[in-house]
């Protein structure tokens, strides 16, 4: 399935590269905004919250749901609707 994550990392102690380590662990995966991924994945978003949860501060908020193929972008770039688009992508 296609995961939505996004998250606001509230100082002090951001955790940024624990958090980019964890969402590029998935499948595969796409970053088309700075606080906005998506991620190819076999597990569930509250698996997904809960790893966020424990890579980053306890006032860090995270959002996780799954896309469903209805989508549009403006702007979002070429590599990212063409990861959108692939046939490898687990819908």
């Amino acid at each position: 399935m296609i995961l939505v994550v996004g998250y606001d990392l509230h100082a002090p102690g951001q955790h940024y590269p624990a958090i980019e380590a964890l969402l590029k662990s998935a499948r595969s995966w796409a970053h088309p905004q700075g606080s906005l991924w998506f991620i190819d994945t076999s597990r569930e978003p509250q698996w997904w919250r809960d790893q966020l949860r424990a890579a980053g501060d306890a006032n860090d908020e995270y959002f996780v749901c799954r896309l469903q193929q209805n989508w549009a972008t403006f702007n979002a770039g070429q590599p990212v609707n063409e990861w959108l688009k692939s046939p490898a992508r687990t819908w």
